[in-house]
Order: structure tokens, then sequence, then C-alpha cells
């Protein structure tokens, strides 16, 4: 019987890692690290499965909390592949590399998880890269990549056991200014559906009004002779705000606008792979050569002088800089030395985890010791510039959420990938649209095939059979029927339905 067994991401967010074993194979579906935690701290519950015998890892998409614990697997024996889009290669590449920096810059060497031995023996040897839309087979299993739009490179991973189909959501983007949204008209009613629920139960301001907030702070900002840091995560987040500044900047003082750390790099990638973008995007580079991230006022550092400089010098200018939340890195840097100046404006845009600056900065905490990564000194910060946060995610929101599992009517629904409150959320919405729908812990194994089971009170349905006999089933009881040439579960009500056509 094919069980799903959840390591990380259940109720929570970060470290997503679920184990699927499916006809005698064994995969993991991600394997992330929690980014705001340090050390073991940060792992999945990896003593729940048996890793020498994973026969692969599908990778959803580029970002740490979905991939941040990959290489670690080798240290207890896995030696399987570990298949993911060609972006998503690339991406990691850059993404791992800075990591390691993080952890042999600021961790103890007990804490690291991993080694650059272990990182690029996955990159180099293991990982096998594809593209959407690109069936390929693992003994009786085949599996599918589709756009989610999330991220350069994420996917929906659809796997497939002779007619029993599984379909892991990954996280689910939304509307933006570069990439194509996901579609589901290829992947209606699935047996399971394993679903993001990041903002459930949330909705957030319209993308239009949310960029028009955060284009008028920076304005402000900049009139009033004040600097403006942006920490930004280098994959995804850093493209969009480009883009949201370079479509708008004649409305906008014109100042530097200055690019730091692994961003660089990632904006370099995005821009090999533009054909995986929106077709405005595609478009306007075949026929007009129109890069959508770079115009004239972007600016590189040249080094560690020019930034110094930068900083003793009055003058208003845009920092966007990594990390997103402040965990670390150029942005915390470029924090010490902005946070004293009530003419400076600190940007935080989307989602910031429990335990980072970001989140502390978000909760009204204004004295923080912060550690200066060229330095290795922790100084004292109080915080007196301006905070604002724009709620910029690449996370499809809650009315999206909704519309995808409405779209694709799974037999049995596992949210994960969120808050408690927020998947609780998302489930009374969504209930009716799924035969089943679980909310599992990190620890619990879900057998998938596993029928409904109503703890209410019995609210009974007559299914007819013939003019004399019938059935008289529970209403929310589910059952294993024949149906247009499957074999699925189906709950009494839907089946009573059925019959009265």
């Amino acid at each position: 019987m094919p069980q799903l067994k959840v390591l990380g991401g259940g109720r929570e967010v970060g470290r997503s890692c679920l184990q699927l074993d499916i006809n005698g194979h064994h995969f993991l579906l991600d394997c992330g690290i929690n980014p705001a935690a340090e050390g073991r701290a940060s792992l999945p519950d990896l003593s729940q499965t048996s890793i020498e015998h994973l026969d692969g890892v599908f990778v959803s998409h580029a970002h740490l909390d979905h991939t941040g614990a990959i290489p670690e697997l080798l240290r207890h024996g896995f030696d399987g592949k570990v298949y993911m889009t060609l972006p998503t290669l690339a991406l990691l590449n850059l993404l791992w590399q800075d990591e390691l920096s993080i952890m042999e810059r600021e961790w103890t060497k007990d804490q690291r998880l991993w080694s650059s031995k272990e990182m690029h023996k996955i990159l180099m040897k293991l990982a096998v890269p594809t593209t959407y839309h690109e069936v390929f087979k693992l003994n009786s299993i085949r599996v599918n990549f589709h756009n989610a739009g999330h991220i350069l490179g994420s996917t929906m991973t659809e796997i497939i056991n002779n007619n029993y189909r599984v379909l892991y959501s990954g996280d689910l983007g939304t509307s933006s200014n570069h990439l194509r949204y996901w579609r589901t008209e290829d992947l209606t009613n699935p047996d399971v559906l394993i679903c993001e629920g990041t903002y459930g139960g949330k909705n957030r301001k319209s993308r239009a009004e949310t960029e028009k907030e955060l284009l008028s702070k920076i304005r402000a900002a900049l009139e009033g002779g004040g600097k403006v840091l942006i920490p930004t995560f280098s994959v995804g987040k850093t493209h969009e705000i480009l883009k949201i500044i370079k479509d708008s900047w004649n409305s906008l003082p014109n100042v530097d606008v200055y690019l730091e750390g692994m961003a660089i790099e990632t904006l370099r990638v995005y821009e090999q792979f533009l054909i995986y973008m929106d077709d405005k995007v595609r478009r306007a580079f075949i026929f007009n050569n129109i890069n959508p991230f770079r115009w004239d006022a972007l600016r590189i550092f040249k080094g560690l002088t020019e930034r110094k400089q930068l900083h003793r010098k009055e003058g208003p200018c845009i920092i966007m800089a990594p990390s997103g939340m402040l965990r670390g890195g150029w942005s915390v840097w470029h924090m010490m030395r902005m946070a004293s100046s009530e003419k400076n404006l600190i940007a935080l845009c989307g989602h910031m985890a429990a335990g980072t600056t970001g989140a502390g900065l978000l909760d009204g905490t204004r004295d923080f010791l912060l550690r200066d990564m060229i330095s290795k000194d922790e100084v004292g910060v109080r915080v007196s510039c301006n905070v604002a946060h724009f709620d910029l995610s690449s996370h499809a929101m809650h009315n999206e959420l909704c519309n995808y599992i409405s779209k694709l009517k799974p037999e049995l629904l596992v949210l994960v990938h969120g808050e408690e409150s927020s998947l609780n959320a998302l489930a009374e919405s969504v209930q009716q649209y799924a035969g089943r729908v679980v909310i599992p812990a990190v620890g619990e194994k879900i057998d998938l095939m596993q029928p409904a089971m109503s703890q209410e009170s019995p609210h009974n349905v007559e299914i007819p059979l013939a003019q004399s006999t019938s059935l008289i089933l529970n209403k929310e009881a589910s059952m294993k029927v024949r149906h247009m040439g499957r074999e699925k579960y189906m709950r009494a009500a839907d089946l009573r339905s059925l019959v009265r056509r």
C-alpha cells in the first residue's frame, strides 16, 4: 500500500521533507532545512527513514527550506539519484555554495551539516537535470515535472504507478511579473494531492496595490535623502523586485541601485533561462533585446572599500542584499550601518520565519546583537530607521490555493508546509473538493489508500441499486468503486449523485 512519511514540513514552514513509498520504491519529495535554526536542529527528522534504501529525491525547487539537507543524506549512506529541472540545478550550485560559506564562517564545526565534498558529489554525479513535461521512468514508476510558477525552474511533481497518481505541489506560485502561472488542466483527479498551505486562510492585497505601496515608501525615503535596504531572497524575490523598480524607474529619484552578494550570480542564471519565463518577457527579449532585470542605474560593488565609503557619505541609494530574512550575509552587514539613521528605510518583503532578525523587526524588536560577517564581531545594534513590510510573496494565497484544489479534486488531500492554523483554515474551505483531507504532523505516517472515516454523528444517504434494493451508507463514508474505467474511492454522497444520472 502506498505510504507517506512526514519527515519535515508537517504543520510547520521549513525543512520540507516527505517520504513516498510506492510499489516497493522509496523516494523523498524535497529535503530541506529550517532557515531559522542552526546545526542539527535545522534538519528534518531523518531518523524516521532508512536513508541507504532510498531510490531517489525529487526536488520541487532550489530554496534551502526544500533542498538544504540533501547533501547531508550522503553522510547516512544515500547513493541514489536527485531529480530536478535544469534551472534548479544551476541555482542549487549557487545556493549551496552560499550556505556552505555561511556554515564555515558563522557555525562551529560540529554544527556544520555537510562539506564541499558532499555538495559536489550531489551536483556533479547524482543530480539528474530534466525539464517540464519530459516524462522519465524509474522501473514501474513514471515521473513528470510541471511548472509551479513559484521561482525559476520550480515544479509540481506527478508520480504515476499504473493508473495510481500522486501529485506533489511543491511551493505554488502566485501572479508574477516574469514567471508563467501554473496550470491544472492535465492534472485533474489525482488519487493523492500533497499540497502546500503556507498562506492558507490568508489573502493579501492585490499585487498592484502592494507594488504601489513599496514604490511609495522607497520614493519617500530617497527624496528625504535616505538609503533604502531591501533584504532579498537571492532566488526569486530579487528578480521580482528588480523588475518592479525597473518598470517604474521614471517615477523614482535617479539614484544608484546596488545588487549585492549571491543575488548577482542568481541574476546571471535567470538571464540564461529566459525561455522558462512569461511569454511577454520572452518576446521582449527575442524581438527587442530587452533584459527584464537590468538598466543603467544597476550597480555592483567593486569591493569592501566601496561599500564602506557608501555608508560614510550622505546621499540616497537603494541596496538589495541577501539574505531576505536578515538571517545573515550582506543584508545584515548593511543593516548594521544603516539602522541608526531615521532617514533610512529597511523594506522587508515576504515571509519572515520565526527566530530571524526580519521576524524580530516585524514583531517590534529594535535592539539586536548582530554578527559582522567581515570582522566576526558581535555588535549591539539599535534600529532607529524606518521599517516597513510588504507582503510581496511568491506563494499562492488562500483564494489561489482553493482554486487549485477545487480544479484538481483529489481523492486524498494532504496539506503540508504551513502553520497548523493556516492548514486548518485551508482544509475547511476545500473539504468538499476532496474525498479525504489529512493534516499530518512531523513523524506521522499516512496510508494513502485508506478510506475516509467520519468522526461526526452519522448522516446517512440511500443509494438505489434496483427498484426494491438500496444501500444505506454514512454520507461522508468512502468506498472503492469502478467509475469511467478506473478504480477509485468515492464518497457516498458523490456516488449517489452518479446513480441519479
